[in-house]
């Protein structure tokens, strides 16, 4: 695995066995994507209680987007095309500056391709800087014209 999604597992306390099914999954869509994958990100929540919820593991090339559904729990994986298929897409943030993310940060991304497919992104804390990152370099770079 690239030292970069390496480095992003440790920073949303990722670690251990859910760190080694990452591996698994992203060796996995290294096999069937026909591109270098070039971003990873995970969707999380913060709970009423104060718990960390982990839900879905997102890998990106320069043309796909790959998700591993509920991927700590279940083995529920996808693939679709995203150059130039993005229609519409829906940012909410809450004590997000998009600039440097708090302990008190949330965003929340939703985007539709032009085949009816969606896909949506949550980020709480940190995760919110790396939502970001993903949002500007395959969400906005990918809207169908």
């Amino acid at each position: 695995m690239k030292e970069e999604f390496k480095k992003y597992l440790e920073d949303v306390d990722i670690i251990g066995a859910i760190g080694e099914k990452v591996e698994r999954i992203y060796d996995f869509y290294r096999e069937i994507c026909p591109d270098e994958i070039t971003g990873i990100f995970i969707t999380d929540y913060i709970k009423e209680d104060g718990e960390r919820v982990y839900e879905n593991l997102w890998f990106f090339s320069e043309k796909y987007c790959m998700e591993a559904k509920q991927f700590i729990t279940t083995d529920d994986f996808d693939i679709t095309p995203i150059k130039s298929r993005i229609i519409y897409w829906e940012l909410k943030k809450q004590d997000y500056d998009f600039k440097k993310a708090t302990e008190k940060s949330r965003l929340h991304l939703e985007f539709k391709l032009d085949t009816g497919i969606n896909g949506v992104l949550k980020a709480s804390k940190g995760n919110c800087d790396y939502l970001r990152d993903i949002i500007l370099k395959y969400i906005r770079t990918n809207l169908k014209e």
